[in-house]
């Protein structure tokens, strides 16, 4: 109740200074006749009109931002452009000490993370800052560079920590050996950007002899949720408000599109922001003592759900997990994959082949998906030297190519 009354309390005054500075959201509001002194409860705010992806894009910067605010003094985070669409968020210094330090916390719901202990994080580009004040060192390395490389550095650096996306992860596994692996001397790894599964992080840890734990963040809302030691997504409540939507925008208690309100950046604000992945909202205790809310069922991007001919919805999650499961008993056969909807009656599972892969184990996956499919829609395996990455180098496992560009 008291974190509740905090949000609303800080929402309110965010409401009201975006109504008199930013003129997206001003517009916005006299739109629909709202004034910042009709937010008195919880269904006012619920009834406040949402905001996406092309929203932003279309007034950024000049509408977009605080009108009073110096550009040049702003913090600029550019997203991957996963979806197609890259855009611009823009933080004020003060925002972005509070993330940083969010992002110190979430690393410490996985291990003891002292500030002596290093961090290596692999990235399409280096931070602002390479320590806090000298405190937790950490160390950049491309997502470009080779993967041999790659070893050698973190078995020379030894770090704590390592952050990465799962599909580098998985690259190290593969090209390191196991006494490579335990000369990392490696604490915790913190996977981010790209879906993964509950079983496919479990085979990492088992694989580097630390926890393996995701963690659910945006460019627009920064921290928004991680998983604990016991691998619950907690929501991080004192950065962002976050709600699940239904298909008419109205909030749901069922698994629904997730928006949030950021609660720190008021130089760009971003309210009730839909960020387009699917996932449940939950109230629970966790055996880890954190009282913040959970994300539960989440089913990752909406717009990577394939829809079949008669309109039954198959979510990202769903088949990213039915994927790894069958692709896990040929790990020698398949070294990567992606899963297409490239028409309503056509997927096509890319390949890139391993020492293993052979005419047998093509149709006994071919036969394995086919029955998570109805009849009438065509499933192909084909073999593929790369699959589809962003131009970052993020991995794409599903893709559905009638709704999204890549």
């Amino acid at each position: 109740d008291a974190m509740r009354n905090w949000q609303f309390a800080r929402i309110q005054r965010l409401v009201a200074h975006a109504y008199a500075h930013v003129p997206f959201y001003r517009a916005r509001y006299q739109a629909v006749s709202f004034t910042p002194r009709d937010l008195r409860t919880w269904d006012d705010f619920h009834r406040l009109p949402v905001v996406c992806k092309d929203d932003v894009i279309a007034n950024y910067p000049e509408r977009m931002l605080d009108s009073r605010c110096r550009r040049d003094a702003l913090i600029v985070s550019r997203s991957s452009g996963s979806s197609g669409k890259v855009l611009d968020v823009a933080y004020d210094s003060a925002a972005m000490l509070v993330f940083v330090m969010a992002g110190l916390r979430l690393y410490r719901m996985g291990f003891a993370y002292w500030p002596w202990h290093r961090q290596v994080y692999i990235y399409t580009s280096p931070y602002p800052l390479n320590s806090l004040c000298g405190l937790y060192p950490m160390t950049f390395i491309s997502t470009l560079a080779p993967v041999a490389d790659v070893v050698a550095q973190l078995v020379a650096l030894q770090p704590a920590l390592l952050v990465c996306y799962p599909s580098h992860l998985a690259e190290i596994a593969a090209a390191s050996t196991p006494a490579q692996r335990a000369a990392m001397r490696l604490r915790c790894i913190s996977v981010n950007s790209e879906m993964s599964t509950q079983a496919e992080r479990d085979r990492l840890s088992a694989l580097f002899g630390c926890a393996v734990l995701d963690e659910y963040s945006s460019e627009e809302l920064t921290r928004i949720a991680a998983q604990c030691c016991h691998h619950t997504y907690h929501l991080f409540e004192d950065i962002n408000y976050i709600e699940t939507l239904d298909d008419r925008d109205r909030p749901t208690s069922g698994v629904g599109t997730i928006a949030g309100t950021n609660l720190h950046n008021t130089a760009m604000p971003m309210i009730r922001y839909k960020q387009d992945d699917r996932g449940r909202l939950a109230a629970a205790p966790c055996a880890c003592g954190w009282q913040f809310r959970h994300l539960t069922e989440f089913q990752g991007r909406r717009n990577d759900a394939f829809v079949l001919p008669s309109g039954k919805v198959l979510s990202s999650g769903f088949l990213l997990d039915a994927t790894y499961e069958f692709l896990l008993a040929y790990r020698s056969a398949v070294r990567d994959f992606c899963l297409v909807q490239t028409a309503r009656d056509r997927i096509v599972l890319q390949v890139v082949p391993g020492t293993g892969w052979n005419g047998e184990v093509r149709g006994m996956i071919a036969a394995r998906f086919t029955g998570f499919l109805e009849a009438g829609v065509t499933f192909d395996v084909e073999a593929v030297d790369a699959c589809i990455k962003t131009t970052s180098g993020k991995r794409n496992p599903i893709i559905n190519l009638t709704t999204r560009h890549t």
